[in-house]
């Protein structure tokens, strides 16, 4: 058996539609403890987690303490910087157009049309944290369609910006993982690295 719908749903808005590790969107929700080894299909024992997170964290047991503290610690994030669910509903409709693309049940062009709504109401309604988080956002897209984040050549690391446990462009000194913006973490989502500087 696998979660309800309701609780999939309840799950998606706790997270605010994003991976609790890495916070992109399209997230899949993970089992903490599998059921064959007697876990339950409640939000409890439920995480919001991307594919890659999921294949990179999910199968393995020894990591369940890992996604339910990086599950638990999202969530307080979101309750702190949506107090009041405003943008609930936008992340929510830009959660399912990303479905609708990936299903080819939206085309490109209306995809890239939702993103610019959704980037020009962010920017119209930017505060201080929206902005870090939006340029992070915008600065991860720009790599070139061609290549795959993961096929892209390494730059030399540098230092991570880090602002109340917040750390802007992060590279990882151990297994090279780029990230963005991580929030609330000082390890690397890949390999578990503490990250300093």
């Amino acid at each position: 058996m696998d979660f309800t719908e309701e609780t999939k749903k309840t799950i998606r808005k706790k997270a605010m539609f994003k991976c609790c590790f890495c916070q992109n969107l399209d997230i899949e929700i993970h089992h903490i403890k599998r059921e064959e080894d007697g876990g339950s299909n409640d939000i409890s024992n439920g995480a919001p987690l991307c594919p890659n997170c999921h294949e990179r964290f999910g199968n393995d047991p020894n990591k369940r303490k890992r996604i339910t503290e990086a599950r638990d610690n999202w969530y307080e994030v979101v309750e702190r910087m949506y107090p009041d669910n405003r943008e609930l509903s936008r992340t929510e409709k830009i959660s399912t157009k990303l479905l609708k693309f990936q299903h080819n049940q939206i085309n490109l062009d209306d995809f890239k049309q939702v993103l610019k709504d959704f980037a020009n109401e962010t920017i119209n309604n930017m505060t201080l944290g929206t902005a870090a988080s939006t340029a992070s956002g915008i600065a991860n897209a720009s790599v070139s369609p061609s290549m795959s984040p993961s096929a892209s050549p390494s730059p030399s690391p540098s230092p991570s910006e880090s602002v109340d446990g917040v750390h802007f462009n992060v590279v990882c000194g151990k297994c090279g993982t780029k990230v963005g913006l991580l929030v609330g973490s000082d390890v690397c989502p890949t390999c578990g690295e503490l990250i300093t500087g």
